[in-house]
């Protein structure tokens, strides 16, 4: 069936927000035929040239009005409101500050990524590094909020520099939201041998001038804090628009705004069902290739779903990726770490291994560390759904099944 956003029925398409999935919807739909009027709406730059759109740079959306069709509205800050067809949501995702860290130190960087690389000016998220890692030059006692992977990659960037670090966490080991407690406890040593301070089960509340201090009353001692806190979808925008924004906007398989017809979201700021695992999750773009191609997938499935107006869409899934550099160490994980890891090559003494996450009877999730030759063979596991039992067969077996 041909899509009809290239009838004639589809006129004007509001993209909202320049972020990387929002440049790569919009360039997906005029691919995939739109010739319509097109605006891009963001509060940066706006759109790249050569860009075939109408933009509306430099430019806040005070709210969203889906109260019925011939009102459809995006409400500016000047009281102006502009009518759409069909909307792209692709505001991203921010440093999440919690509230009792957006002050009392004078030198306190919110990061959702870092870059130790960046050079020049390629968004916030590069700023942000580029201005910390200015800050360390003076040689500061740092204290890291967050042992996530942002969180743990700044600590390795300290500690490669000589400076004094400590990681405050408040779950029970580093990197235990994405890849559970047992690898988590497995990796913190590797933070302990390289001289980084992991205080693992203390909850930052408030900051002073002189550090940070914990929910115990303790205080980490710093001239520099780093808050790797994860990030918040830019969603202040669709309050009382009817829909669901509770950690980003609420989309079903097929990038459709659940809820609202002609709407789509796409990047750090959706919240989908995936087909592939029957869970709705949200996955961050962490600026390496690999998840950058997510984002180009995901966008383009937002485009096509936009384009067919909920007539022929396709679901789109996706394996979740995640990748990390720490202490010289390559750690990459595909998947959901749900279940139990098991080490099914290397060791864990030697931080060469990969562990496959079993929920008992799938495969969900794997790991690997100084393995990244094994990386695609895994990854077809997770993504083929794999029975546990056929991954603790014998090699043999487990070549003819991948």
């Amino acid at each position: 069936m041909k899509n009809r956003g290239t009838d004639g029925t589809l006129r004007h398409i509001a993209v909202v927000g320049a972020s990387d999935a929002g440049l790569r919807a919009t360039a997906a739909l005029r691919r995939q035929g739109f010739d319509g009027l097109m605006t891009l709406v963001d509060a940066g730059r706006g759109a790249p040239p050569g860009l075939d759109v109408e933009p509306l740079p430099h430019m806040t959306i005070e709210s969203l009005d889906l109260t019925h069709d011939a009102g459809r509205a995006l409400r500016l800050p000047d009281g102006r409101s502009l009518g759409f067809d069909g909307l792209v949501i692709a505001t991203g995702a921010a440093a999440r500050r919690p509230a009792g860290l957006r002050s009392g130190h004078p030198a306190v960087f919110a990061l959702r990524t870092f870059d130790d690389h960046a050079e020049g000016d390629f968004g916030e998220d590069a700023e942000n590094s580029l201005a910390l890692r200015a800050a360390l030059a003076a040689g500061p006692r740092v204290a890291v909020v967050g042992a996530g992977f942002t969180g743990c990659e700044v600590a390795s960037y300290c500690r490669a520099r000589g400076l004094d670090v400590t990681v405050v966490e408040s779950r029970a080991a580093p990197l235990e939201r994405v890849l559970g407690a047992d690898m988590g406890h497995a990796l913190a040593g590797l933070h302990r041998d390289h001289g980084t301070v992991m205080t693992t089960g203390a909850r930052a509340v408030s900051l002073r001038p002189e550090g940070v201090v914990t929910a115990d009353g303790g205080l980490v001692p710093a001239d520099v804090v780093v808050i790797a806190a994860g990030s918040a979808p830019r969603t202040g925008w669709l309050r009382g628009s009817g829909l669901d924004i509770e950690d980003g906007v609420l989309l079903d398989a097929t990038c459709a705004a659940v809820g609202a017809s002609r709407v789509v979201a796409a990047g750090s700021v959706a919240r989908w069902f995936n087909p592939l695992f029957g869970e709705v999750m949200r996955v961050e773009d962490h600026g390496h290739a690999e998840t950058r191609s997510y984002t180009a997938e995901q966008a383009a499935a937002a485009a096509d779903t936009l384009l067919a107006d909920g007539e022929c869409a396709m679901p789109f899934d996706s394996l979740p990726y995640y990748r990390s550099e720490q202490y010289g160490t390559e750690i990459q994980f595909v998947g959901l770490a749900t279940g139990v890891p098991h080490v099914v090559a290397g060791t864990l003494a030697e931080r060469e291994f990969v562990a496959v996450y079993s929920d008992g009877q799938l495969v969900t999730g794997a790991l690997c560390v100084n393995s990244p030759a094994q990386l695609d063979r895994y990854r077809r596991m997770v993504a083929a759904r794999v029975p546990t039992d056929v991954v603790f067969a014998p090699s043999t077996m487990l070549k003819s099944t991948v």
